[in-house]
């Protein structure tokens, strides 16, 4: 067996290129695979674009430095997608960190690598557990202590490859979206592949890793519906700057803009992907520093995913909410809602984005539950200046509200009978307040009672008895708690307990999964 202390050029070259047959043989298994951070069937299909520009810019050179610089540039300019511009900043932390080397050792990879993890991590505003980062992370952290200067290439290569591959299964048990659906994550599979036919060649064989065949990797449960995106289009683009402005500063003008944003710098050029409902306002606003050298915006509505925007559960219209949290969503369309959008935390849309995101359900008759005073004013605003007599906005400005009148209703195909039940329920009093176990976000109503009272972690039943004054609780029959995407399972447990013990009420417990706080506490 030939002993391969170190990588050249030449060897580097017919490592990528097996890599990239490693990918491209499983693209499909990869693209089915893919269900975050949105299930559009792509994944596979960008890791391989992104790659193979790598490939189309490999040169005949001896040099590791030489073949790996242009290499990582066709891979930054043609990246395509969350993923493959996430897999360009992982391949540039390689040469970042390797720079000006003829060939490279194992101890070269070893700390290549765990620099290419942090400019991979850098590159993504909201790094997500249970991803392809995690992988970089994870099976690098545990090569090192089995590693030393008179460890080969191929040794280290073995060893890495093997930890990957165990670091990838245990993503389906690190995020809900993949819990929920028994997939490992796409991306992180999509890495490791690209990494097993590199480590192939050292080995000489010829054979391939074949998903579609394997035992060893999860099967996906088929049924698992997903919440439509609050952000529509899925947005590209390379800038070419002449401004003297860095990363950072680009990055801020994103960050309140969307979600799943990557931004990535060499030298002059800006590679940014977001996912966004203002594709063209950024885009202009980018212009201003440079010239947009490529862009590309799709439509995420009309993938296969959010099919669903086009069914409806009722003939003469369609019934739309905004809420937080997807467990609230989910809760929201089986109490009757065609289409919930789970608001961002954090996030506030204006009117342009409210509209756009109703587009095309505005040319129906359309009724629309907001559990949110702001959002509620913006969307009577759309329907007063641009008379839209089909549009109904109900009277529910707070989540507890809004699951009463969708718990109390009783959908008919008459659009005008609904909203006259509607107004019915406009008089129904609710109650809300939002809690967490160090503290409160007051209700205007019972600002008396809560007070913003900071409270100490073990003094969350004290929290509780505030919420649960008598005064307050006797004037309503029912209670229902939502639990935030964070809180604990004891504070939960305490939370049940508590108003369960209580036989003048009648209580509920959901997993609302907003982000917000760690309880949303409604009665009525």
């Amino acid at each position: 067996m030939i002993r391969v202390n170190t990588i050249n050029g030449e060897l580097l070259c017919r490592m990528l290129l097996n890599g990239f047959t490693s990918l491209s043989y499983n693209k499909d298994y990869l693209d089915d695979l893919n269900v975050f951070p949105v299930s559009d069937s792509d994944t596979g299909t960008n890791m391989k674009n992104t790659f193979e520009k790598g490939i189309a810019e490999l040169t005949d050179e001896s040099s590791f430095h030489t073949v790996f610089s242009a290499f990582v540039k066709g891979m930054l300019v043609g990246s395509r997608g969350n993923s493959g511009l996430i897999l360009s900043q992982y391949f540039l932390g390689i040469y970042d960190y390797t720079k000006d080397k003829e060939s490279v050792t194992s101890a070269d990879l070893c700390g290549a690598l765990q620099h290419a993890y942090c400019m991979a991590c850098r590159a993504v505003l909201q790094p997500a557990y249970g991803t392809m980062l995690t992988v970089m992370r994870d099976a690098i952290s545990r090569v090192v202590p089995k590693i030393s200067e008179k460890t080969s290439a191929k040794e280290f290569f073995n060893i890495f490859v093997e930890e990957m591959f165990l670091c990838t299964q245990e993503t389906v048990k690190q995020m809900d979206m993949l819990r929920e659906n028994n997939v490992v994550d796409s991306g992180a599979l999509g890495l490791y592949l690209i990494f097993d036919g590199m480590k192939r060649t050292l080995n000489g064989d010829v054979q391939y890793f074949d998903c579609e065949q394997s035992e060893l990797l999860p099967k996906r449960i088929p049924s698992v519906a997903k919440n439509v995106s609050f952000f529509r289009y899925c947005t590209e683009f390379i800038l070419k700057k002449h401004d003297t402005q860095k990363r950072d500063y680009f990055v801020s003008l994103l960050e309140e803009k969307g979600e799943s944003i990557v931004v990535a710098e060499d030298g002059d050029i800006l590679k940014v992907h977001i996912h966004t409902n203002k594709p063209q306002e950024i885009i202009d606003e980018f212009s201003e520093y440079g010239n947009i050298a490529i862009k590309k915006v799709d439509d995420l509505f009309m993938t296969q995913e959010f099919e669903k925007l086009k069914q409806r559960k009722h003939a003469e219209f369609a019934v739309v909410a905004f809420t937080n949290g997807e467990g609230n969503a989910t809760l929201l369309e089986q109490l009757g809602v065609d289409v919930a959008f789970s608001v961002p935390a954090g996030h506030f849309p204006d009117e342009d984005e409210l509209k756009m995101l109703l587009d095309d359900l505005l040319e129906e008759n359309l009724i629309v539950f907001p559990d949110d005073k702001q959002i509620q004013e913006r969307l009577k605003r759309i329907k007063w200046f641009s008379n839209l007599g089909n549009l109904y906005v109900a009277e529910t400005d707070s989540l507890p509200k809004t699951f009463f009148t969708l718990s109390s209703l009783i959908f008919a195909d008459d659009f005008k009978n609904i909203t006259k039940s509607l107004d019915n329920l406009k008089k129904q009093q609710t109650f809300q307040t939002k809690i967490t176990a160090t503290g409160t976000k007051e209700d205007e109503q019972y600002s008396a009672y809560l007070n913003n009272k900071v409270i100490a972690e073990n003094n969350f039943k004290a929290l509780l008895n505030v919420v649960a004054n008598e005064d307050v609780l006797s004037q309503y029959s029912t209670v229902v708690v939502f639990g935030g995407k964070d809180c604990r399972p004891n504070d939960v447990a305490s939370v049940c307990a508590h108003f369960e013990n209580n036989d003048s009420i009648e209580f509920t417990y959901f997993d609302g999964g907003q982000c917000d706080c760690d309880f949303i506490i409604g009665a009525f």
